[in-house]
């Protein structure tokens, strides 16, 4: 079995989402459309996502917008 720690809410997110028989697609940071990938989700739930997790999401974009190597998608 799969121990996910209690404070990694990515892998909390896509553990229930699969559980639950849904499709999921996953972001990383070596990809250069990751962050405009992001920016263009708070874009389009900007008026109904609750605040902590816009922020939580912009964050996420500009770390990924600094790492290094980034690459064109396989």
């Amino acid at each position: 079995m799969l121990m996910i720690p209690e404070d990694d809410a990515d892998s909390l997110v896509h553990a229930r989402a699969k559980w639950r028989g849904q499709q999921t697609f996953t972001l990383v940071a070596q990809d250069e459309s990751s962050p405009r990938t992001i920016a263009f989700w708070i874009l389009e739930n900007i008026e109904t996502a609750p605040p902590e997790k816009l922020h939580t999401a912009l964050d996420d974009a500009l770390k990924m917008r600094v790492h290094t190597p980034r690459k064109k998608a396989d």
